[in-house]
Order: C-alpha cells, then sequence, then structure tokens
C-alpha cells in the first residue's frame, strides 16, 4: 500500500508538471489568474511553440492542461487522505465544487479567462477515469 501512496504522490505531481507545460509552452499567459496578482515571468510573455490551429491543438492548449490540474488536485487529496476514505472523499467532491466554480465565474469580467463547457467536460472526463482507475486498482486493494 506504501508504494501505491507514493505512486499517488508521484501522479500529482507529474499531472501538475504536464498542466504547466502545456501552458508555459503552447498559451498565451496574458489571460490567467496568476498573473493579476503578480508579475509575469520574461520567458512567458510570448508564446514559445506556435501550434497550428486545429480542432486537436485547440484542444491540447485549452483544455487537456486543465484537466491535468484538476486530476492532480484529486491525486493529491488522495494522497493526503490515503487510508481514510470518507475525508478523501470530502475534499474531492469540495475540490470538485471549487473546479466548477472557477470555470463558471469566467463568465463575470470580474475573473480573468474565458469560460469554456469543454474545460468541464475535460475535467468531469478527467475526474471519471481516476476514479475509475481508484475503484479497479485501490480500492480493491485496501478493502
Amino acid at each position: 500500500m506504501k508504494k501505491i501512496r507514493v505512486a499517488y504522490a508521484l501522479s500529482s505531481f507529474l499531472s501538475l508538471i504536464i498542466g504547466m507545460c502545456i501552458y508555459l509552452l503552447f498559451r498565451d499567459l496574458n489571460n490567467i489568474i496568476l498573473f493579476d496578482w503578480m508579475p509575469k515571468p520574461e520567458f512567458a510573455r510570448n508564446v514559445i511553440i506556435q501550434l497550428p490551429p486545429t480542432i486537436l491543438t485547440s484542444v491540447l492548449k485549452h483544455n487537456l492542461a486543465g484537466m491535468f490540474w484538476f486530476v492532480s488536485g484529486i491525486l493529491f487529496f488522495r494522497f493526503i487522505w490515503f487510508r481514510r476514505a470518507r475525508t478523501q472523499w470530502a475534499y474531492i467532491f469540495a475540490f470538485y465544487g471549487v473546479g466548477t466554480i472557477l470555470e463558471v465565474s469566467q463568465l463575470s469580467e470580474k475573473i480573468p479567462g474565458t469560460f469554456d463547457m469543454l474545460d468541464l467536460l475535460f475535467m468531469g472526463i478527467g475526474a471519471f477515469l481516476e476514479g475509475l482507475l481508484y475503484k479497479f486498482f485501490v480500492e480493491r486493494r485496501i478493502v
């Protein structure tokens, strides 16, 4: 069980890094909440890798990064409360709510970003796939 818990920690970190790399390499960072609060680093002022405008590159640039960040949070909560399933689920469901609220709040002009239903869809797909993997590979070993 210790190996599985370590795998959750590493997976959470890796998922976060993948999401960050997608943003740093392929996105214009002018519309990011974080940079409303702090100055943007020099290397992040321009898009590093320009991708041709296609449906797949749009999904990569705009939806997959958020999905990876979202899944990273879920994996982190599983790591923190590995043996406490009820606490784990409480935090994960609260995280679902916060993620949804943050995305929907982008409809307001006060919150930077652009609301996108596909962001919610990909966050849901990531959460669903993570839940399936947890159920079939981890939950059975814990019980």
